[in-house]
C-alpha cells in the first residue's frame, strides 16, 4: 500500500473514533508536524498584507477578519504590531493554545525589523506596541487582548455576528481548500456583508493534494482521479478533509458572492501537469471539463474588493 494511503487511512480512523480530534492534536505535537517554523510562517502573514497594499488598501488602523486561526496566531499579531485597530480572528478547530501563543511572540520578537518594513510603519511604533504586552502574560486574553486581538472558538465564518461594512479587511491562509463549496459560498457572502464598501479580502491557498509534499511517487494532482465517493475516504471527509476546488471553481465563487477580483496569482506545478498531459494520471470524469493549466495550479494568491457600490447594497436600498 502507498505511504499516502496509510496516512490517509490512518486519518480516516482518527475521524471516526471518540476522542480521536484529541489524539491527532497529540500526534501533531509529537512528531513535530504542526511546529512552528517563523521564517515560514512569517512569510506567509507578510504575502497577505503585500496583497493588501499592492490591493490599494493598508493593515495600519484597519480592523480585520481573519478566516481560520490554526495553530500559531501569527497573522493576527503580524497585523496588531503592523498598527491594525482590532482583529478579529476565528476558528472552528481548537488548534490555538496559550502556550502556542506565547511560544509565537516570543519568536516575533526577533523579527520586529522586518514586520515594520513589510508593514510600512515605524519600527519605533512596533517595538512600542510589542512592549505593551507584558512579559508575563500567562492567558489568551492577557497576551492578545492589548493588542487588539479577538480569538473567537468557536467562530462560525458564516455568521461572525459583525456588523454589516464593519472590517475593513477579511484574510485567510491555507485555509479555503478545507472548506466544503457550500459553506465557502456563504463565508464569502458573509465577508461581503460585514466589508466596508471598497474593503478587500485577501487569501492564499493550496489547492494541490495535501498528500503529495509526503510521498514523491504521487503528484499534486493525484487526488483527482478518484470519484467523489471513493475520495470521501480518502481526505473527503474528517480531520484530512480537501475540498479538490479547482481554481476557476475559486474565481467562479467569488463572483457569485459578489466580489471584483483584483488580483489572481497562480503557482502551476510542472510535474503535475506533464502527468496530466502525457496521460499518466487519468482523472475523474468529474475534473475533465478544466484545462490541464488549471488542474495543476497548486497555490493561489487573490485578492477581493467589495465594490463601492455594492450589489447587495443597491438591493437593500430599492426594498
Amino acid at each position: 500500500m502507498m505511504r499516502w494511503k496509510l496516512k490517509a487511512h490512518g486519518m480516516a480512523v482518527l475521524s471516526r473514533i471518540p476522542a480521536g480530534r484529541t489524539l491527532y492534536h497529540l500526534a501533531q505535537r509529537v512528531a513535530g508536524t504542526n511546529g512552528l517554523d517563523v521564517e515560514r510562517d512569517l512569510r506567509r502573514a507578510f504575502e497577505l498584507v503585500d496583497l493588501v497594499h499592492e490591493g490599494g488598501g493598508t493593515a495600519s488602523d484597519a480592523v480585520c477578519l481573519e478566516v481560520g486561526t490554526g495553530w500559531w496566531p501569527i497573522v493576527p499579531m503580524v497585523l496588531a504590531l503592523g498598527g491594525a485597530r482590532r482583529v478579529v480572528t476565528m476558528d472552528i478547530n481548537p488548534w490555538l493554545t496559550e502556550a502556542n501563543a506565547r511560544h509565537a511572540w516570543r519568536r516575533l520578537g526577533g523579527h520586529l525589523t522586518a514586520i515594520a518594513a513589510v508593514c510600512r510603519v515605524s519600527e519605533d511604533a512596533v517595538r512600542r506596541r510589542y512592549a505593551a504586552v507584558a512579559p508575563g502574560a500567562s492567558t489568551l486574553r492577557d497576551l492578545l487582548g492589548p493588542l487588539g486581538i479577538e480569538y473567537v472558538y468557536p467562530g462560525d465564518a458564516r455568521c461572525t455576528g459583525l456588523a454589516d461594512g464593519s472590517v475593513d479587511v477579511v484574510l485567510s491562509s491555507n485555509v479555503l481548500e478545507h472548506i466544503p463549496r457550500d459553506i465557502q459560498g456563504a463565508v464569502h457572502r458573509e465577508s461581503v456583508r460585514v466589508l466596508r464598501r471598497g474593503g478587500l479580502a485577501v487569501h492564499r491557498f493550496n489547492p494541490e493534494d495535501h498528500y503529495a509534499p509526503d510521498d514523491p511517487r504521487i503528484t499534486a494532482v493525484n487526488f483527482l482521479q478518484y470519484s467523489e465517493r471513493e475520495w470521501h475516504w480518502y481526505g473527503g471527509s474528517g480531520l484530512s478533509y480537501h475540498n479538490r476546488l479547482r481554481a476557476p471553481d475559486f474565481r467562479e465563487m467569488f463572483g457569485a458572492a459578489g466580489f471584483a477580483i483584483e488580483i489572481c496569482r497562480v503557482r502551476t506545478n510542472e510535474r503535475a501537469l506533464e502527468a496530466l498531459r502525457s496521460g499518466r494520471l487519468m482523472i475523474d470524469e468529474a475534473f475533465r471539463q478544466y484545462p490541464a493549466e488549471e488542474l495543476a495550479v497548486d497555490y493561489m494568491w487573490v485578492a477581493c474588493r467589495k465594490p463601492a457600490c455594492s450589489a447587495t447594497a443597491e438591493a437593500r436600498t430599492v426594498a
